[in-house]
């Protein structure tokens, strides 16, 4: 088993957590946001957990596309032109990780805003809104395609 194989297994596995942090994070934001409920440790906890998995997701991705991976940055080795044109590599190379930057970016402002807010209406709507947006993002760059396996093994 290679060191690129358990980065992978470890990044396709660790996208479920995300994505059910997501769900619950921007769950418990809309209702405390439309509700006016009170903002507890325990939102703070669970905005805290999904940019943590979110940050922690980036490294392992960047690891694979910097270092280990072969539709990463080594895949320009052929050209740009080529992966340009080669929707596989494009979905990889480029199209992959450039939008999983921007989502990971965007739950980091929508946390650096619901925790400067000063109103509790307002943390939650702000984390409502940016998370909102990078779980959209997400769901538009995560292979869901047939050919690709949705859990991975070793």
């Amino acid at each position: 088993m290679s060191f690129y194989q358990i980065l992978l297994f470890l990044h396709s596995w660790l996208r479920w957590a995300v994505l059910l942090t997501a769900i619950w994070v921007i769950v418990r934001s809309f209702r405390g946001w439309q509700m006016g409920l009170h903002f507890k440790k325990s939102d703070n906890a669970t905005q805290v957990a999904f940019v943590g998995m979110m940050h922690l997701q980036l490294l392992l991705g960047l690891l694979l596309y910097f270092v280990f991976s072969p539709f990463g940055l080594d895949a320009f080795a052929q050209g740009t032109k080529v992966v340009m044109k080669t929707a596989v590599l494009r979905y990889w190379a480029v199209e992959h990780i450039a939008v999983m930057l921007i989502a990971v970016v965007l739950a980091q402002i929508g946390r650096t805003k619901s925790k400067r807010a000063r109103a509790e209406k307002q943390k939650f709507k702000h984390a409502f809104t940016f998370f909102l947006i990078s779980f959209l993002l997400m769901l538009t760059r995560i292979p869901w395609h047939e050919s690709a396996r949705l859990f991975r093994s070793f």
